[in-house]
């Protein structure tokens, strides 16, 4: 089951931060990168299904 859009953020969030902690470790702060992006398109394709489920919405009113 995909996670709602306040789930993906908040992970996306703890991402970031791992990122910004990890100064160590390149092939780490790339993976934490690629799964970071991975959730940023998740994010906007949601916000895409939202903003079309809202213009249906508007348009029968």
């Amino acid at each position: 089951m995909d996670k709602s859009f306040e789930e993906n953020y908040k992970k996306i969030e703890e991402l970031l931060e791992k990122l910004e902690e990890n100064k160590e470790n390149l092939d780490e702060s790339i993976k934490i990168y690629e799964q970071a992006n991975s959730l940023y398109d998740k994010l906007k394709s949601q916000l895409a299904e939202y903003q079309a489920k809202i213009e249906v919405i508007g348009s029968n009113e």
